[in-house]
């Protein structure tokens, strides 16, 4: 089975892109709280004693099975592990436990618990009937794994109206959509005292990294930013939000200002040449990365070319590629000899150097027996690219999540990101369509 890009149609059918939709939602809050509650105690050795004329092996005991998940130990893990708002959100969890208990596996009740929990948490309901959260916990799940259990079915079995039923089922999808399965279960309380700022920091993003909801993302990047205000990633996270362009851009710029107080003068000169190489000077880099390229496509080629020349006086190696988008920047800006020395190294033969060799021999010379060789070269390093820059295949509207050096999705990468190159060479164009 392929696997699902972040910007792929949901496979669930909800019409919504994977990211925003059911990633992450199926496993960290549930596998978690899995690990918990089946994790045993090790097994004591007991220690055996030798005679002393002679010395015998203590038997190795047999490797102990994994702890099984028992009825016991689920309701352990409500009333000890999970943390309730209130005792009647609790008493729910323990009706839902023997309301599913014959009917389900144990890992999926402890799925519907760890909704329960989540949702309780943050909305805290009022619980007038617990039959009609229950019923709705079940119809969910019912739903989600394809059950053929209908709500006409769950008001007899919890003595509710259907109305009743289908009222909480959209309350809990609604924070479902919003929260993911397990909730907000990085509360700032539950940060605790414990770890410096920078630790807190990384912990919110991870998690607004893990988020599927655009609102969490958001949260968590703005929590970040107020324990640890010199936060690249979380700035970045924040443009990557905003619906503004020029405001996305301001971030990006706000997350640059805040890398460089974070890692200090001091750092830039003693480190500068290799900076890839240091880990926490990597969130600097991505931001200044999409910073310019923000102003690439916002029509600022030339800010985007300094930045890029910047990116690469601090990491020569350019594991992140800024050497392709400043090629296309010098070329849109007729920079033609900064553009052949870039592009200097023949062994690099990623299609972005491969086309952007097209536009440079025709900015130089025109039509010429030259145009069509580096033509044909092109076409052997990827195909693809001639089909989705003269429009014969529909390009999709986001970059893809994966690329291999020769295949369709690099050939989308790079006419995304360089459309605004080839579209200042509109004869040039016209001529490849003839080839």
């Amino acid at each position: 089975m392929s696997k699902v890009g972040r910007n792929d149609l949901c496979p669930c059918g909800s019409g919504k892109k994977y990211k925003k939709c059911c990633l992450g939602k199926e496993t960290s809050a549930v596998e978690s709280i899995l690990r918990l509650v089946t994790t045993e105690e090790a097994a004591a050795h007991e220690s055996v004693t030798a005679e002393p004329a002679m010395t015998q092996a203590a038997p190795v005991p047999a490797p102990r099975p994994e702890g099984k998940l028992t009825l016991a130990k689920v309701r352990k893990m409500v009333t000890r592990d999970l943390k309730w708002e209130h005792p009647a959100h609790e008493q729910l969890a323990l009706e839902l436990i023997e309301s599913m208990r014959y009917d389900y596996d144990k890992e999926l009740i402890v799925e519907g618990l760890v909704l329960w929990n989540g949702y309780s948490r943050q909305m805290k309901p009022a619980v007038k009937k617990t039959g009609s959260f229950c019923a709705a916990i079940e119809y969910l799940l019912s739903e989600q794994y394809g059950f053929l259990i209908t709500q006409v079915d769950l008001s007899k079995k919890y003595d509710v109206t259907t109305a009743t039923i289908s009222r909480k089922v959209k309350e809990i999808f609604n924070y479902v959509e919003e929260y993911g399965m397990g909730g907000d279960d990085v509360e700032m309380d539950d940060l605790g005292n414990s770890g410096s700022p920078k630790e807190k920091e990384q912990l919110l993003l991870y998690k607004a990294m893990e988020a599927t909801s655009s609102k969490r993302r958001v949260q968590l990047a703005q929590a970040a930013l107020e324990i640890y205000p010199d936060s690249p990633d979380a700035y970045l996270i924040l443009a990557e939000e905003s619906e503004n362009e020029q405001d996305a851009r301001e971030l990006l710029k706000a997350g640059m200002a805040a890398g460089e107080r974070e890692l200090g003068e001091l750092f830039f000169a003693q480190n500068k040449g290799y900076f890839w190489g240091l880990h926490e000077s990597r969130p600097y880099i991505r931001v200044c990365k999409s910073y310019a390229e923000s102003c690439w496509f916002g029509g600022n080629a030339e800010e985007a070319a300094q930045t890029l020349e910047y990116i690469l006086e601090l990491n020569p190696d350019d594991n992140t590629g800024a050497r392709y988008l400043l090629a296309a920047s010098y070329l849109y800006s007729n920079k033609l000899a900064e553009a052949q020395k870039l592009m200097g190294n023949k062994d690099d033969m990623a299609a972005a150097y491969a086309y952007d060799r097209i536009v440079l021999e025709y900015k130089k010379n025109g039509i010429t027996s030259q145009l069509k060789m580096l033509y044909r070269v092109a076409r052997n390093v990827n195909k693809h690219v001639p089909d989705y820059l003269l429009g014969l295949k529909r390009l999709p509207h986001n970059l893809p999540d994966y690329v291999g050096m020769g295949d369709a999705n690099e050939a989308i990468e790079y006419v995304i990101i360089h459309s605004r190159l080839w579209a200042s060479v509109p004869d040039l164009l016209k001529w490849m369509l003839k080839q």
